[in-house]
């Protein structure tokens, strides 16, 4: 019998994969809190495990400024290879899971509150049943984000999109309508015209202009730029002062059908409103081959799109 002498095996790595889900959240937060929070870990926790990777690696990875954390040059080495090698390992999953045949582990996923709240959420039963091998984790952002700096695997982005290294899959389509409750209409007067909204009070964003820029033809524009009364950070919050009888309000339809069809609120000026449909797609990086979750929470978005794609002026499809 031959014996073969196998060498000693090399030092362990000092790098673990919690270190480097430690160090993108770290750089995505900015500071130990805000990493905490992400990580659902005491900040003291977080402070020591840091520290305890710099000092098993012997560099710095992170220097405080007056205002955040940033990352040495160490750290965004060690960033951008804990990029690669966390997206490696999920594609290693992806394989696994094609390999048993049935899509498994994490998912995250992106999106605006309004489309979290009147369509994803109400869709998770079913696609938990569908899936029940995938986990899903679930986060909202009215701002286009980085997937990456995110950790969000897909996002659903509504808008053209812009020419981006990410693949898109159209889902549908929606569109914004200019809405308010009947008692507001009743205190008020409705509006038969562009121009009588300017004896209203209109509820708009918080810096963003072009979402305070209504879809109304009027002249030779095709748009209204409006002055809010109230300003907020995001659609849903302009939702709930709609249904407040605070003012007049520009929603995507999909957020106001279940409203609209018990009379809540109201769409107003649906004969100014000429804009085409903004389409809604499911982003995400290019893999080859694609990842089985992925491709089973856009399959099955996909077919159930009909649940909120909606129609103006006569309410859901």
């Amino acid at each position: 019998m031959t014996f073969v002498q196998v060498g000693k095996m090399k030092t362990a790595p000092q790098i673990e994969t919690r270190d480097m889900v430690l160090l993108q959240a770290l750089a995505a937060q900015g500071s130990l809190s805000g990493a905490a929070d992400v990580l659902e870990q005491p900040v003291s926790s977080v402070s020591r495990a840091l520290k305890a990777l710099e000092r098993r690696l012997q560099v710095a990875l992170l220097v405080r400024t007056t205002r955040r954390m940033e990352l040495t040059q160490a750290g965004r080495l060690l960033l951008e290879r804990s990029h690669q090698v966390l997206q490696s390992l999920a594609d290693i999953e992806a394989d696994l899971a094609r390999v048993a045949g049935s899509p498994s582990g994490l998912l995250r996923v992106n999106t605006s509150a309004s489309f979290m709240s009147h369509v994803l959420l109400p869709l998770i039963p079913r696609f938990a049943k569908a899936y029940p091998g995938i986990d899903l984790e679930l986060r909202s952002s009215d701002e286009i984000v980085d997937l990456i700096q995110e950790h969000a695997d897909v996002a659903i982005r509504i808008g053209t999109m812009a020419a981006s290294s990410l693949r898109a899959v159209l889902l549908g389509s929606c569109r914004r309508l200019v809405l308010a409750s009947p008692a507001y209409l009743q205190r008020h007067g409705t509006p038969r015209g562009v121009k009588d909204l300017a004896t209203h009070r209109l509820l708009g964003y918080i810096g963003a202009d072009a979402l305070n820029r209504w879809p109304l033809s009027h002249g030779h524009q095709q748009e209204l730029s409006i002055r809010p009364a109230i300003c907020v950070s995001h659609g849903e919050m302009l939702h709930q002062l709609a249904l407040a009888h605070q003012g007049i309000a520009c929603l995507l339809d999909f957020s106001v059908a279940a409203d609209r069809r018990q009379g809540n609120l109201v769409e107003l000026l649906p004969q100014f409103n000429l804009s085409p449909p903004n389409p809604v797609h499911i982003v995400y990086y290019r893999r080859a081959p694609t990842d089985t979750r992925i491709q089973a929470f856009i399959n099955f978005m996909r077919e159930h799109a009909e649940s909120w794609v909606t129609i103006s002026g006569d309410g859901p499809a």
